[in-house]
C-alpha cells in the first residue's frame, strides 16, 4: 500500500511539470511575457495606406498594385499570393504586384498602392488611408479614409489615454 501512494506521488511530480510546460504559449516559454494586446483596423478603398508598427498586414490587392515594406527588426515575413518574398538590406519593393498580401512583423513600414484594396490590420502602430474608401477601427463607427495618421490601438489603451469611462473611475472632488 505505501509502495504504490509513493509511485503515485513519484508519477505526479514527474507529470506534473510535463503538463505544465506543455499548457504555456510560445511567447511565455522564450520569457517574452503575456500577449500583449492588439488593435484591429478594417480598410476598404482606393488609394494609399501606409501602415507602421508591430502588427499583421492581411488583404488583397485585386488589380496591379505597389508594396513596399521596410523592416527595422529583421524578422518580418511577407508573402504575396502564397509566395515568400526576400528582403534585401531589409527593404522589399514589389511591383506589379496582385493577389493575397500577408505581411507579420515587430517593427515594420507597409506601404501598398492600388485600386479596391480589402486589408485587415492587427497590432498596435499607426496607419494612414489616402484615397477613397472607408475603415474601421476596433469595431468602431465606420469613418472615410483621410491624410491624417490613425492611432492603431487597443480599446483599453485609448481609454487610458483620453476618453473616460462614466463607470470605471470617479471623478476628482471639486475644491470649494
Amino acid at each position: 500500500m505505501i509502495r504504490r501512494a509513493l509511485l503515485l506521488a513519484l508519477a505526479l511530480m514527474l507529470l506534473v511539470p510535463i503538463f505544465a510546460e506543455a499548457t504555456m504559449t510560445p511567447l511565455r516559454r522564450e520569457g517574452g511575457g503575456d500577449r500583449v494586446p492588439s488593435a484591429r483596423l478594417s480598410a476598404d478603398g482606393s488609394g494609399a495606406m501606409a501602415i507602421m508598427g508591430r502588427m499583421s498586414v492581411y488583404g488583397n490587392i485585386p488589380g496591379r498594385g505597389l508594396v513596399t515594406v521596410v523592416d527595422r527588426d529583421g524578422g518580418a515575413a511577407v508573402y504575396l499570393s502564397g509566395v515568400k518574398q526576400e528582403f534585401v538590406d531589409g527593404r522589399l519593393r514589389i511591383r506589379p504586384a496582385s493577389g493575397k498580401l500577408w505581411v507579420q512583423g515587430s517593427n515594420v513600414s507597409v506601404q501598398i498602392v492600388g485600386v479596391d484594396l480589402e486589408f485587415s490590420v492587427a497590432g498596435v502602430g499607426r496607419a494612414k488611408l489616402q484615397g477613397s474608401g472607408v475603415y474601421t477601427l476596433n469595431s468602431g463607427k465606420e469613418k472615410r479614409w483621410s491624410a491624417a495618421w490613425i492611432n492603431v490601438t487597443p480599446p483599453s489603451t485609448e481609454r487610458r489615454r483620453g476618453e473616460r469611462c462614466a463607470d470605471c473611475s470617479p471623478r476628482p472632488a471639486r475644491r470649494l
